[in-house]
């Protein structure tokens, strides 16, 4: 679900699927992620890595999945680090200024659990 400012919402138990593509020089690559930092707690943190697959010639792929885990501090996330590892165990960190563009169109925004209980109804099966 989309805000009005055009975030996609999350509450906790959501997962939020992502794609992180790589393009690297001749090396193989394992392993990828990324940290979401709160923009008003800088020690709350999210963060999703996963394996790396080749997609086509110099390009790798991850597939990350982020849950959004019970007690996450409500308010916007926004990309802050990523980082790649190599198969001889290599670890690239991008933050700062490498990582702007990405940060400035990926954030999202995690939610409070609504105070309305749930319906229920029973029945057999």
């Amino acid at each position: 679900m989309m805000s009005e400012h055009y975030h996609y919402q999350y509450l906790p138990g959501d997962e939020i699927k992502l794609n992180l593509e790589i393009r690297s020089p001749r090396m193989y690559l394992r392993e990828a992620g990324v940290v979401f930092r709160h923009e008003e707690r800088d020690k709350s943190e999210l963060s999703a890595s996963g394996l790396t697959n080749r997609d086509e010639g110099r390009t790798w792929v991850a597939e990350l999945t982020l849950e959004v885990p019970p007690g996450a501090v409500p308010g916007l996330y926004r990309a802050h680090r990523l980082w790649v590892k190599t198969y001889g165990e290599r670890l690239y960190d991008y933050e700062g200024d490498e990582v702007a563009d990405i940060a400035n169109r990926f954030a999202f925004e995690v939610l409070d659990e609504p105070d309305e209980k749930p319906h229920l109804s029973l029945r057999y099966r």
